[in-house]
């Protein structure tokens, strides 16, 4: 394996480490490792392979540092190192180069998110990186601290603003069904975004209420345009209440398929569709609240937009509703 740039950071790190043992070289090799795994990074992991991968291979046709890609699926044994102190490591190696300071071994390849992730379930103490060189001995503690770190936190935002004029991955807006266009919201988002944006959803044939569809952002500061329809408000349906809590819930599904970590959305159908602001608000929170309770890990940011500041109150009243001990300043 050749070692990869995220890696000889990584090595680097650990050098600095060794010419200066102190918290700041320590959380210097850490912060190389988080960025190994944000660049789908891989290990050597030294093994002991099963029967089966010998019977696979034909001996009259390899030779020593030969790599193998094996489509069956196999279980192999990984090789340990035990310290003096009586403790049990596993072995990682960041090349070739690292690997052949030692003794000869077969191994794996394997992403370093998925390693960290299994040692931290398993019985060893932690993970020996470049053992037979200069190596760094990575705790169980220090790997709960990598992945901890690497937990992104959801969010949900309040602003009194602009919606077109939003810096975010994506926006929503409260269209109608012809995904054509139209008044308020809808139609501010279509002049700012320019003609392209009615061409783009032309084709998108139409959308369903509480439904959503994506396009590209053209004009505006954000990559995707999310259209969702809103239900016309009656008073006391449920199926009215239920297609509003869909358009959040399905504008986030829809977001986070396209990667997108930030969003803005209007208060849907609180214009010409008739919902009262604050019933809206209860809805639109209590979706997106539960979107992010189901998907804690994501990252995800939320931008309640609110056209005013009674809007912007109506969300202060659920939030004070959800917890009556806190009072507003």
């Amino acid at each position: 394996m050749k070692e990869p740039a995220a890696n000889k950071k990584l090595v680097d790190a650990i050098h600095r480490y060794y010419e200066k043992q102190e918290k700041e070289t320590i959380i210097g090799v850490l912060e190389a490792i988080r960025m190994s795994m944000h660049d789908d990074g891989e290990w050597m992991i030294p093994v002991i392979p099963p029967q089966q991968a010998f019977d696979m291979l034909d001996p009259e046709q390899i030779k020593v540092g030969d790599t193998f890609t094996i489509e069956e699926e196999l279980h192999f044994k990984v090789n340990h190192i035990e310290t003096d102190d009586g403790k049990e490591w596993m072995v990682a190696f960041t090349s070739n180069e690292e690997l052949e300071k030692g003794e000869g071994t077969s191994t794996i390849c394997q992403p370093v998110e998925d390693i960290l992730k299994g040692n931290r379930d398993m019985h060893e103490d932690g993970i020996i990186i470049n053992p037979w060189g200069k190596s760094f001995m990575l705790t169980k503690e220090l790997i709960h601290a990598i992945l901890e770190a690497d937990v992104p936190d959801n969010h949900i935002y309040f602003e009194i603003c602009d919606i077109t004029k939003m810096k975010v991955d994506a926006i929503v807006n409260a269209a109608n069904k012809t995904l054509l266009g139209g008044g308020g919201v809808d139609g501010a988002i279509h002049r700012a975004a320019g003609p392209e944006l009615l061409e783009e959803c032309r084709k998108l044939g139409g959308c369903q209420v509480g439904q959503a569809k994506i396009t590209g952002g053209w004009n505006l500061d954000c990559k995707y345009i999310i259209h969702t329809v809103g239900p016309h408000y009656q008073a006391g349906s449920k199926m009215c209440e239920r297609q509003l809590f869909d358009c959040y819930w399905n504008s986030l599904e829809l977001a986070k398929e396209h990667d997108v970590h930030s969003i803005a959305f209007p208060a849907i159908s609180t214009g010409a569709y008739g919902y009262p602001k604050q019933e809206a608000a209860a809805t639109a929170l209590r979706a997106v609240s539960g979107w992010l309770s189901k998907n804690p890990d994501y990252g995800m940011a939320v931008i309640m937009v609110c056209y005013d500041v009674a809007t912007r109150e109506c969300y202060q009243n659920v939030i004070d509703a959800c917890a009556p001990g806190r009072r507003k300043k």
